[in-house]
């Protein structure tokens, strides 16, 4: 967590004023940086609340280690505000510290006919001078080690690039697609699409853009710098680390502090996979496409589609050369990406599977019963006592204005996006798949919907790793099965009333 030795703000301001922060940002830090500031609701005389709103021009800023840069910061005072109150708001820097600037203004009576526009200089630099940078070294520390807490851990987003969960993702459909081949469906549907030019233009792109190679390295360059070790293997990888601190959630009581038992994860064996497959590309390329036909239907459909357009000889075409090209430039760019913009990405997608879960019979049933268990209340804690929904809406807000800023089409923007297009970009003939490729719109309503309540957030997530992952759900279903019975309570005795309208009794006292 980086600490900083933050101002508090203070001004005499009439109602309605506009309040221009010209905020000049240093990066002493070894890693870059992505700054979108952001401000809390209005607090008038600590009590009552008023929804702020504020503009960034420009909308964020990509900070790179000893670079320095500005951004204008807009905000406009409510207008119904009385002489004497004092506004109260928060300046923060979600995903980077804890700490917020607080700013205080006190209501001065309207002396202009017109709002007062007031510009005000605020420098901040990170980290403070004199603080140690908690920045990656060979060995663990203690920032990263703080993951389990979940708070640090989404700070740490914007330190890890995106390279090392890419390789972890891949190596896990590569799996799944391993295992989908040992299959009668599997091994009939890998046997056909070998057949088409497809196929065959996957191998060419990954063979010249050296994907098993990139993977393998990864894999390196992540245990080298994240501490993993002969004797652990496996339990330094992203994945590991998360899924360790989602069952660390059974055991414990988070409000009481208490710590319960461990539960066992096993390791995450990357190394054993990519020794597995090695260097060929034919065997990659398979498997991820049969682990993607198993994690996800629609892409499953449209790859059994795929697999009827067999050829007798099938040779890649032009196709395969530009894909190449297209994966070759955009690998490198994974180095430099924060993996928060990945992990948005992730939680959106779970979230979205997980609310459709939700509506089903058994999506319901078992999420009735983890919602009594200590789990559950654990998670929706967890989220909390993070801030991680907070984070959730400033993220979006940031990728949505970074997709505005390249002249992105409204609701296209997203990684996932990008790669399934680049991924159909491989049939060699005008087709209409494109089409069928989702946008962003329906996970950005999803998130709008869900808004900031933790409980409808770690129901839809936990149930879209149940879908998406037969052992979690497994795992699932054991908590759940530790759900007390609900509350139920005694019928009310009915009273017998007699009827005094039908027989003749009088109702005189």
């Amino acid at each position: 967590m980086i600490l900083l030795q933050l101002p508090q703000l203070k001004f005499q301001l009439q109602p309605g004023s506009t309040l221009l922060l010209r905020i000049s940002f240093h990066n002493w830090m070894k890693e870059a940086i992505l700054l979108r500031p952001t401000l809390d609701d209005w607090v008038v005389d600590d009590d009552l609340v008023v929804s702020g709103s504020q503009s960034l021009d420009p909308p964020y800023i990509y900070l790179f280690s000893g670079s320095d840069a500005s951004q204008m910061m807009t905000s406009s005072l409510p207008g119904d505000v009385l002489p004497g109150q004092r506004l109260k708001t928060w300046l923060r820097f979600p995903g980077i510290q804890e700490e917020a600037i607080p700013i205080d203004i006190e209501i001065m009576p309207v002396v202009q006919p017109h709002p007062q526009v007031v510009e005000f200089p605020l420098t901040v630099t990170f980290p403070v001078s004199g603080k140690t940078n908690s920045g990656f070294s060979h060995t663990l520390d203690t920032t990263m080690a703080g993951i389990l807490g979940l708070i640090s851990g989404v700070i740490d987003l914007d330190k890890i690039p995106t390279r090392w969960l890419v390789a972890e993702l891949l190596i896990v459909i590569a799996q799944k697609g391993e295992e989908y081949a040992q299959t009668l469906p599997g091994s009939r549907l890998l046997e056909q699409l070998k057949h088409t030019v497809f196929y065959q233009n996957g191998i060419v792109a990954l063979t010249s853009a050296q994907l098993p190679g990139w993977i393998s390295e990864s894999l390196t360059i992540a245990n080298t710098i994240l501490g993993g070790s002969s004797q652990t293997p496996g339990t330094q990888r992203l994945l590991y680390i998360w899924e360790q601190w989602l069952l660390s959630l059974v055991e414990t009581d988070v409000e009481a502090e208490e710590v319960g038992k461990q539960i066992f994860v096993p390791p995450f064996l990357a190394e054993a996979m990519v020794a597995k497959l090695g260097m060929d590309a034919d065997r990659w390329w398979g498997n991820i496409l049969l682990g993607l036909s198993v994690l996800s239907p629609r892409v499953g459909q449209i790859l059994a589609t795929i697999a009827e357009l067999v050829t007798p000889i099938a040779i890649a075409d032009a196709k395969a050369a530009e894909a190449g090209y297209v994966l070759a430039t955009a690998l490198p760019g994974l180095n430099f990406l924060p993996v928060r913009w990945l992990v948005v990405e992730l939680l959106v997608i779970l979230a979205q599977v997980g609310n459709e879960y939700a509506g089903s019979a058994a999506g319901k049933q078992l999420s009735d019963r983890l919602s009594r268990t200590r789990f559950f209340k654990n998670g929706v804690v967890a989220l909390a006592s993070a801030k991680v929904l907070r984070w959730l809406q400033i993220s979006q807000s940031s990728a949505t204005a970074f997709a505005n800023s390249i002249g992105a089409t409204t609701g296209m923007g997203g990684m996932f996006t990008f790669w399934e297009l680049w991924l159909w970009s491989l049939l060699p003939y005008n087709s209409n798949i494109q089409s069928s490729v989702p946008n962003n719109s329906a996970r950005e309503a999803l998130s709008a919907e869900l808004g900031i309540n933790g409980d409808l957030w770690f129901e839809a997530i936990i149930l879209g790793l149940a879908v998406m992952s037969p052992r979690i759900a497994a795992i699932l279903e054991a908590i759940a099965t530790l759900a007390p019975e609900p509350i139920t309570r005694p019928p009310k005795p009915q009273t017998a009333v007699e009827d005094i309208i039908g027989e003749s009794k009088s109702i005189q006292l």
